[in-house]
């Protein structure tokens, strides 16, 4: 699940990138992977744009993008298009003003939650962006690989294939494909 914020707080002490781990992080993980629960201390990724590029924002004011772990919607067919949406994405916020985003909630004025249901209204499998699941079996080598096993045509590129998940990932994935399609190093 991720928040979409448009926000009149910022926070000195943060970067672009910030990682929240629960207290309880590998039973959380064990509720969203193997129990298809939410995570009843969520580990957070807060990422804050306008830190380091205050463009991205109107003057005096900040983005932030967070995303929750939640099961897919194979693992666990949840309504997120009911109260669950509103209710998790308040509990989100609430957690954050518990770890030092202090005023967070005051702070929002504009705010866009996507969740799992989303995902899948625009045709991505379980409702999820991530293709594989975030277990250590699934991990950037142990990922399924750029080449098709019989296809000698068929070349893969995404956060599905190697090396894995997140922007320069998938920059990188593209960048093999393209040097295997051409016969040309990247």
């Amino acid at each position: 699940m991720v928040l979409h914020i448009g926000s009149r707080q910022a926070y000195r002490k943060i970067a672009h990138h910030n990682i929240h781990f629960g207290t309880a992080w590998k039973r959380t993980f064990n509720e969203v992977i193997r129990q298809g629960r939410l995570m009843s201390d969520p580990s957070l990724l807060v990422t804050n744009p306008t830190h380091t590029d205050p463009s991205t924002a109107p003057d005096g004011r900040q983005t932030y993008y967070v995303l929750a772990p939640t099961p897919n919607l194979e693992a666990a067919p949840m309504d997120w298009n009911g109260e669950l949406r509103r209710r998790y994405a308040d509990e989100l916020i609430e957690t954050l003003e518990q770890r030092g985003y202090v005023g967070f909630r005051d702070g929002i004025e504009v705010e866009r939650v996507v969740t799992p249901a989303d995902w899948a209204a625009q045709g991505m499998a379980a409702g999820t962006p991530f293709a594989s699941s975030h277990t250590f079996r699934q991990t950037g080598p142990f990922r399924p690989g750029n080449l098709h096993p019989t296809l000698p045509n068929v070349v893969f590129t995404g956060s599905g294939t190697q090396p894995g998940v997140g922007v320069p990932m998938v920059l990188i994935s593209g960048k093999l494909a393209a040097s295997r399609v051409t016969g040309r190093p990247s």
